[in-house]
C-alpha cells in the first residue's frame, strides 16, 4: 500500500533544509493542542500559556512564551526565517491579521 505524500526513501542526497521541508510537509500531529506549527502549551506561566520552539538540526531554538497562540506562531515564523532562511517560507504559519 502506498501512502500519498513526499517520498522519504532518498534522503541521503538532499540538504538539511530540503529534509526539514519534507518533514514539515507531513500533517500536524493529532495530539497537538495548537493549530500552528511549532506552538505548544506551557504550564509554567498561566499568564503566558503559549510557547514557540523550533526544532532543527537536532537543536531546539526557544522563541519565548506568549499570551496568545497567534503571537507564538508569529514568533516561530521569525525563528524559522532566522535559523533556516527564506527557502523555508512555504512552511510558515499563516496567521490571520486582526487589523480592521
Amino acid at each position: 500500500m502506498t501512502v500519498p505524500g513526499p517520498s522519504y526513501s532518498n534522503t541521503k542526497n538532499i540538504s538539511r533544509v530540503e529534509r526539514w521541508l519534507q518533514l514539515t510537509a507531513r500533517p500536524y500531529s493529532v495530539r497537538g493542542v495548537s493549530k500552528y506549527r511549532g506552538v505548544s502549551r506551557s504550564r509554567n506561566r498561566p499568564d503566558k500559556p503559549w510557547r514557540a520552539v523550533l526544532k532543527y538540526r537536532g537543536l531546539s531554538f526557544y522563541g519565548g512564551q506568549f499570551s496568545t497562540e497567534e503571537e507564538a506562531a508569529l514568533a516561530w515564523n521569525e525563528l524559522v526565517l532566522r535559523y533556516i532562511g527564506p527557502e523555508a517560507e512555504p512552511r510558515l504559519n499563516k496567521v490571520p491579521s486582526h487589523d480592521q
